[in-house]
């Protein structure tokens, strides 16, 4: 059935002749779903006269325990304070309310009077009240240009189909006008509605924006800051397009288009909530961009039950655990999407501070649903020993030709099991299990690459956060490089297994390159490895290292991990012809692997392994940009609905963020200051 958006009431507007659709509390969660059906009793019932969530405050913090949970308590105290917003100034409205206004991009939001006072570092703190996170301003400059990128592909290809359809039908009357074709956002759960200000004054080509929040407030909040836009905004990016043409864009009707070209899902925790409304909601061929903050659940093991309930897979422990994350959050996706006969094409996933972005295509195929088995995976992790892993696909395919020869067809089936033992094969200690989750690619490359070739061309004093991305992007299309390589190890934590010097990290990429592999970053962590050597080669570079660095090494025993890793290859005892069958073939074999990797030739080539593509002036990697960054709290007004907070989540940059104890009612928070 197809999904529609039902407006219970639908807010207007009547100082001016903006078509705003803003969607009232029960807008977006009255999705034809069965994922929505709980919830939307909920907002249906008596609880409208309570304070819903997303409400533009934070939480006062609570008592923490001995063991991490916060209590909380009937008097908090002041709420903390958050990082001041860089472009904020003073105004008074028509009515007399003073308001500060906060500028990012083109877009101006309001919020009540504040003052900036300094800390004793001398960093610029506001009260938390403000609901704005400066931080994020990352993530909406991203989420503009990604949404402009595809939209330039979107709507070539949708012309392209158009002209083809129309091709060769003499009796299509020629027309009068070009009328460009529509093209509708969904900032699903807006609080300010900053984002969607964004979207409609920043993104020429956008016909309508849907802002939609669940807190009645908040509505008022969108509706406020769209007039003030409307009559205070002066400039743009494109000069053909004027502030009230832009924001005409943001439409209001009773019964909007079921069907949207992007939909943007960025709520407080997980979004996984509200995946199954929205692969039915959106276009075919259309972007979901999803945000999940709770990095406590998908990139640690403190919440494994939680992860699983939720995602879909067990998380990883280990370095790269982010990347695992970001691969969970995608498998939840996919199957959520395949349910309805939907496949997905991640064209840029990226694990960013404390959260989590992916921008993920959906189209209609059931052909391409058919491999989401053979695209999944469960990973085999020494985390206790020497941190390798190996992957297990959970389907295979293959491709064979069809019986008159003249083509081929995909034929699926069961991939074959275990592909490696309990025990780590290079550390002899116990492996366990994570996913199942996504083995397929993060990111499209022709994706990346057009998104970069569009980033000159962008004014930085709107996108001040264009080095950050620059560089962000070109380390993700590194990665691209290597999309059946999933992963990245650290060479520290690799020395740190073997109680030795860690190689300079060029020197170390240079030996692998110079063995015919291909080395990149990942741009989860600035001294990460991601590269298509298997392990065991990996651990012989790693021992000729030790070999030229003996002083370094420290003491091994026979009880660690790396004792088995530095002993390969060293005969201790004679083989005297006992053991079984099955030991004497795995004896042979690592004699032939032996031989295979003490005959190569390794060099640490440092002038080979170093960057060749480093930019004056681009950032890779975050460095921590104020006092008090990362997540600010949930609204105030989420107690009236999930009740008391039991637990905590880590949410990234050193913050705990509470959480709601009921899994169908957590991450239901909208925000657009996270």
């Amino acid at each position: 059935m197809t999904p529609s958006f039902l407006v219970g009431s639908t807010l207007r507007p009547h100082s001016h002749s903006l078509n705003l659709r803003v969607l009232s509390p029960t807008g977006f969660a009255k999705i034809h779903s069965r994922a929505f059906s709980k919830y939307s009793t909920l907002l249906n019932s008596d609880h409208h006269s309570q304070k819903l969530p997303s409400h533009p405050q934070t939480p006062a913090p609570a008592a923490t325990t001995r063991m991490g949970k916060r209590k909380r308590t009937p008097n908090q105290g002041p709420i903390a304070p958050n990082p001041a917003p860089a472009h904020a100034f003073p105004v008074t409205l028509e009515d007399g309310t003073e308001c500060t206004a906060v500028r990012e991009g083109l877009a101006t939001v309001l919020f009540p009077r504040f003052v900036a006072k300094k800390d004793k570092s001398g960093n610029d703190l506001v009260d938390g009240q403000v609901f704005y996170n400066p931080v994020q301003q990352f993530n909406r400059d991203l989420s503009v240009l990604a949404i402009r990128a595809f939209g330039e592909v979107f709507l070539r290809e949708k012309k392209a189909k158009k002209a083809a359809k129309m091709k060769g039908d003499e009796d299509e009357r020629p027309m009068k006008a070009d009328i460009p074709p529509k093209f509708s956002i969904l900032d699903a759960l807006s609080a300010t509605g900053l984002r969607a200000l964004r979207y409609a004054l920043e993104i020429p080509f956008v016909t309508h924006t849907t802002s939609n929040d669940l807190d009645p407030s908040a509505s008022q909040s969108i509706r406020r800051n769209i007039h003030f836009n409307k009559t205070h905004t002066t400039k743009t990016v494109d000069p053909a397009l004027t502030p009230d043409a832009a924001l005409s864009k943001i439409q209001s009707r009773d019964y909007p288009s079921s069907k949207y070209d992007v939909i943007d899902l960025d709520p407080f925790g997980t979004a996984v909530p509200f995946l199954d409304a929205a692969v039915q909601a959106v276009s075919d061929g259309g972007l979901l961009c999803i945000t999940c903050t709770d990095a406590g659940v998908w990139a640690s093991m403190g919440y494994s039950e939680k992860c699983f309930s939720l995602y879909g897979g067990m998380p990883i422990k280990g370095e790269w655990s982010h990347e695992a994350g970001l691969r969970l959050i995608l498998y939840a996706t996919a199957t959520t999407a395949a349910r309805y006969g939907f496949s997905i094409e991640p064209l840029l996933s990226l694990s960013i501070d404390f959260y989590a972005r992916v921008f993920v295509r959906v189209r209609k195929s059931p052909r391409e649903v058919k491999k989401l088995a053979s695209t999944s995976m469960i990973v085999y992790n020494c985390d206790s020993g020497c941190g390798s892993w190996r992957t297990q696909s959970l389907g295979k395919r293959k491709e064979e030709k069809n019986k008159n020869g003249d083509g081929t067809y995909l034929k699926f089936g069961l991939a074959m099991a275990p592909t490696t033992s309990s025990e780590c094969p290079d550390c002899g200690f116990p492996m366990h299990l994570g996913g199942p989750m996504w083995s397929g690619p993060l990111h499209s490359p022709t994706f990346i690459t057009h998104l970069l070739s569009a980033l000159p061309a962008q004014p930085p004093e709107i996108y001040q956060t264009l080095p950050r991305i620059t560089g962000m992007l070109q380390t993700a299309l590194q990665e691209s490089t290597l999309p059946n390589s999933p992963f990245f190890f650290v060479t520290n934590c690799l020395a740190r297994t073997l109680h030795c010097e860690a190689p300079p990290l060029a020197a170390f990429r240079g030996a692998l390159m110079r063995l015919g592999y291909t080395v990149v970053r990942s741009h989860c962590k600035p001294t990460s490895v991601k590269t298509d050597a298997p392990w065991s080669l990996i651990w012989e570079v790693m021992r000729r290292w030790v070999r030229q660095k003996p002083a370094g090494q420290g003491k091994v025993g026979g009880a660690m991990a790396g004792y088995k890793i530095l002993k390969f290859g060293i005969k201790e005892n004679a083989d005297n012809g006992e053991g079984s069958a099955r030991e004497k073939w795995r004896a042979e074999k690592e004699k032939e692997e032996m031989e295979r990797l003490t005959a190569l030739e390794i060099v640490f080539d440092e002038g080979l392994g170093k960057d060749k593509d480093r930019v004056k002036g681009v950032v890779r990697y975050q460095v921590n940009p104020t006092a008090n960054w990362g997540p600010l709290k949930r609204g105030r007004g989420v107690e009236a609905l999930i009740g008391e907070t039991t637990a905590v989540e880590e949410g990234g940059g050193g913050e705990l963020v509470e959480r709601g104890e009921e899994s169908d009612e957590e991450g239901r928070v909208s925000k657009e200051a996270r």
